[in-house]
């Protein structure tokens, strides 16, 4: 599970740990849930013998896969529990009623902890405020320093010295 998965976990861990303990709580909760979810779908896999795979995209959240090479389907249908089922060229996709009451839970932690995260960086940035005019001014003087320095080791490079000296 890459790309929208990882970026969505890289967000609710963009505030280190120990910053705010009830969004600690949240990402744990949140962990919980996609552990519980890829816990689920194994099961499913294990009670209908079937090669299942757990799925993520960011229109769906989490949902089930399986490729059709080299099984036979009883009745050549999915057992009944699978909903809302598609199928493009050798691979369904499809999710179950308790994986979309999962996939509720999970939304509603990221939107809890999204919430947190942004409280945390408008706070954050308040405090910053008030003494960004030092930020300022320091940025002002590396760049003088910057430019004097670059002065001094162009006339050590050039005979601009030696010119000066002799007239």
């Amino acid at each position: 599970m890459k790309g929208c998965l990882n970026m969505r976990t890289q967000k609710c861990y963009a505030v280190r740990s120990n910053i705010n303990e009830f969004l600690d709580i949240a990402r744990r909760t949140y962990t919980e849930i996609v552990d519980d979810i890829a816990g689920m779908i194994s099961q499913l896999a294990e009670k209908y013998s079937l090669p299942l795979r757990t799925s993520f995209s960011s229109a769906r959240g989490f949902f089930i896969q399986m490729t059709t090479d080299c099984i036979a389907l009883p009745n050549n249908q999915l057992p009944s529990e699978f909903i809302k089922i598609s199928k493009v060229k050798s691979s369904y996709t499809f999710t179950s009623a308790d994986l979309i009451k999962m996939n509720e839970r999970c939304q509603e932690s990221l939107r809890e902890i999204y919430h947190m995260t942004y409280m945390i960086v408008c706070k954050l940035l308040s405090e910053i405020y008030e003494h960004i005019h030092c930020l300022y001014k320091l940025s002002d003087t590396v760049s003088m320093l910057d430019m004097l320095l670059s002065f001094a080791h162009a006339c050590t490079l050039s005979d601009y010295g030696k010119l000066l000296s002799l007239e």
